[in-house]
């Protein structure tokens, strides 16, 4: 999986430090914040990236089901129209 861009890092890292902040009663550094992101990222992260993979397949998988109605045309209609 490729790094997330800088920025995003920075803004999930300070979104940890948060939640760390307002549910322990001891303080966390940034240190420790940043090493828990690196961890939940290299371990549990493949768990959504896998999930968010397959939901997409299903959905992919619907849609395609779906287009043979979707974009059907009846064939031989030029007398019908005619009249």
């Amino acid at each position: 999986m490729k790094p997330l861009p800088p920025t995003l890092r920075k803004e999930a890292v300070t979104s940890l430090e948060q939640f760390c902040a307002q549910n322990f009663d001891e303080p966390v550094g940034n240190l420790a914040v940043e090493a828990l992101f690196d961890f939940m990222a290299a371990e549990i992260g493949p768990l959504f990236y896998n999930q968010g993979v397959t939901d997409a397949q299903a959905r992919i998988q619907g849609v395609i089901t779906d287009l043979d109605q979707e974009v059907y045309q009846e064939p031989f209609t030029y007398w019908r129209r005619k009249r």
